[in-house]
Formats: C-alpha cells, structure tokens, sequence
C-alpha cells in the first residue's frame, strides 16, 4: 500500500491550509517508510539537509523589505512622540507612563497575537497588524491629551509585537539550526538599520506638525505590498507531528509556554528579559534626556540614528560565533563587555571617550536578543515556534514594560548617569546567571 506525498514546503505557491492539504502529487511512499519517519528524525534531517543559505536568503527578500519599511516607520514615530511631548511640555512622569504604554501593547499582543497568527496564517497576520499601526499613526492628530497618546502607543505596542512573531516564527521556520544564527542576525540588521534610518527622517519637517506622523502612516501601509508578495512561510506550510505540549497551543495561553523556556532554556527567558529592560530604556529616555542636557532636536536625531546604525556593526560577528561556539557563552562575554561598558560610562561620563563607548554599550544591547532567542529556537520544533517566539516576546516586553519607569527612578537617585548605573545593574545579573548556566551543564556533563 503507498501513500501520496506532499509536494515540497517552498514550492508550494499558496499558504492557505486547506490549499496545502489539498495540493498533492503523484509520488508516493509506502506505510512502512513512512512509520519510519519520526518528526525528531524529520527536523534532523530537515536541519542537516536543508536548503541552502542563499536559497533561504532570497526566499525571505520580500518579506525583509517590507519589515524593513515598517519599522523605518516605527523607529520615526518613537522618537518623533518623545519630542512632541517634551515640545507640549508634558512632566516626566508622564512621558514615561506614555512610553511605557508602548511596551504594555507590546505583553498584550505577545499573549494573544500568535493566536491570530495560528488562525489566519503568517501573510494575513502581517496585514491585519500593520493595518492597525498605519491607523494608529493617523490617530494623534485627534488630541494631544496624554491619555489619548497613551491609548495610541498601546496600540502600536499591539501592532508591532504582532508583526515581530510573525517575522520570528517565520524566520525561525524557514532556517536550519546551522543557519539560524546568521538568519536572525540579517532580521536584526534590518531592524536597526531601518530604526536608525528613520531618525533621519524627523529632519524632513517640523516634529510639531502633523507630517512627520503622516509619513509613518505611509511607511506602515507600503510596507504590506513586498510582505504580501513574500513567499509561502514555511511556518505555516509545516504539516509535521510534534509533540504535545504548551507549545503547541498557543491560542489558549502563553503563561504555558513559559515554564517549558524555562526549563528547557532559561538564560535565553533572562537573555530577553534583560535585552527588553535595556532596549526601552534607550528608546524612551535617551531622546528625553538629551533634550533636557540642552541637545537640539537635529542632534538628537543625529545620535540616535548613528547609534542604531552603530548596533548593525557586531550583529554578524556576533552572530556567526553563536552559530560556531555555545551560545551561552557569547551572552555570557556579551553581558560581561556591557557590564564594564556601562561602569566606564558611569564613572567618566564627562570624560572624551565617553561618545565611543557609548556607541558601543549602544551597539552590544541589540546583540543580546538575537543570540537568546537563536538559543531558544535550537531545540523547538517547527509547529511550536509561534508559541515560543510569543514566549519569548511577552518576556522582553514584560522587560520593557519595567524598564522606563526602573531607570528614570535610578536615575532620579543618581543623576543623569544613572542611565548606566541601570544598565550596570542589569548586565552583572546577565553575567551571574550566564555564568550559573555554564557551570550547571557543565556539572551535569561531569555526571
């Protein structure tokens, strides 16, 4: 007795379920080779003998492309909100209760967005959370009371965490373990690139307008034409069994998904959690900062673009030595160079130095997600990924969520440099528990 074979994923030229189910050839195999095939023994094959890394690359183009114009735009409006609101003179407190908010949407859309992603599939997920942030973006010319900004970034916080599983999920389905560091490492690129590019562009016309945030609305809208013409996820083509488990259904609830990280990869949870902590706190209170030293907003922009174009420089490097050595131990020298970056810029922050290893402490935060969740995906299957990247996700912006209002209180008690006293802090506890992860597989390996 044979049994139809599936076509191959990446041939297939729909994404729709019941199109994949039904599109099938004439090949065929037999019962007995196909009890064979275990879906551990599947992934190995898939991950030994998978498709070259070129192939992957262009597979993935269109999709890049298009996240690029997206968070071009996201990366305007970040900094673009921060000036208007110290342009309306709103209090401290309040901008950072403002900002905050973005990572709030970001912890909701973690929890429930791969429950949309499982129901419609990567291509209309994109669509729908895309959508959203062009409206959103249109939204703040109806008021400027805080309340409404609030609602607005809590909405985009939504939005973009939805797009960053379904880049995650897709990504990490279409790349083999021997690839995975290097694909990740092309969508951080993209990222910063395209955040630090969108700095740039406050210098187009006036932050006090409304056209500077018509134009994250266009980038937002344009950005669906190259993500829709992208090609079949493989995320959503994979038809293997896997294991059951929390992963495996993500619509019920992410809180499930987090104790398997965490007993199958816990310094990647921390890894995320700390990259969230650092990542929003220069998001939101850098800009604020410079301009409350006396910094003009064209300087402003200038820094933030140049530091987030600063971070592309060791995503490659640091990720073809996660693909070569053990990933915990590049979080580990991660964390410790950041550890004594922030010490350095804590203590000399007046010193002449102080702007290149800035731009260094800068460029080593955006390193630590990546890695963490390469470290996480090694040992997922396919069809579990969309949990895991929520997992990880809502972790970072739980992160995220605490580490605006953390920081702005270090700061209030410290100074001004108190931004690296924070950064100090949460990098040594990255360095222990690194350090405590090593030494735990290593005494499990002596046994």
């Amino acid at each position: 007795m044979s049994l139809p074979c599936y076509r191959p994923l990446l041939l297939r030229p729909y994404s729709e379920p019941s199109i994949r189910r039904a599109n099938i050839e004439a090949d065929s195999v037999s019962t007995e080779e196909l009890g064979n095939m275990s879906p551990a023994n599947e992934r190995e094959q898939r991950d030994d003998a998978g498709l070259p890394f070129g192939r992957i690359v262009s597979s993935i183009a269109s999709l890049l492309l298009g996240f690029a114009l997206l968070v071009m735009g996201n990366g305007l409006l970040g900094t673009l909100v921060a000036l208007r609101m110290v342009h309306a003179n709103f209090p401290s407190s309040t901008i950072g209760f403002v900002q905050a908010a973005y990572y709030t949407g970001f912890m909701l859309g973690a929890w429930h967005g791969s429950a949309l992603i499982a129901r419609v599939g990567h291509h209309r997920a994109f669509a729908a959370f895309a959508a959203l942030a062009a409206c959103s973006a249109l939204g703040y010319a109806v008021s400027a009371q805080p309340f409404i900004w609030m609602t607005l970034r809590f909405m985009t916080g939504v939005s973009l965490v939805g797009i960053f599983a379904v880049m995650e999920s897709w990504l990490n389905g279409v790349a083999p373990n021997a690839f995975r560091g290097r694909i990740f490492s092309m969508y951080l690129i993209t990222t910063y690139l395209c955040v630090g590019a969108g700095q740039f562009l406050i210098g187009i016309a006036s932050p006090n307008g409304f056209e500077l945030f018509s134009l994250v609305a266009g980038l937002f809208a344009l950005s669906l034409v190259p993500a829709s013409l992208a090609r079949v996820s493989v995320a959503d083509d994979d038809t293997r069994s896997a294991p059951a488990g929390p992963l495996e259904s993500p619509p019920k609830t992410k809180l499930n998904a987090l104790p398997t990280l965490w007993r199958d990869a816990p310094l990647a949870l921390w890894g995320c959690f700390a990259s969230g902590l650092l990542n929003s706190t220069f998001y939101a209170l850098y800009p604020v900062y410079m301009r409350g030293a006396g910094y003009s907003v064209e300087e402003v922009s200038h820094f933030m673009g140049v530091a987030l174009i600063a971070a592309l420089l060791p995503q490659w490097p640091v990720a073809y030595l996660s693909d070569r050595l053990d990933r915990k131990r590049v979080i580990c020298a991660i964390a410790s160079t950041l550890m004594l970056a922030s010490t350095a810029l804590f203590v000399f922050h007046g010193a002449a130095l102080v702007q290149p290893i800035a731009y260094l402490h800068v460029s080593l935060i955006f390193t630590i997600y990546g890695v963490s969740v390469a470290h996480a995906n090694d040992g997922i299957a396919s069809r579990q990924r969309v949990a895991a990247s929520a997992g990880l996700l809502l972790t970072f912006a739980l992160g995220g969520s605490i580490g605006p209002i953390a920081a702005s209180f270090v700061m209030s008690c410290a100074g001004p440099a108190g931004i690296y006293l924070f950064s100090m802090i949460v990098t040594a506890a990255l360095v222990a528990f690194a350090w405590r992860s090593l030494r735990a597989r290593r005494g499990a390996a002596l046994q």
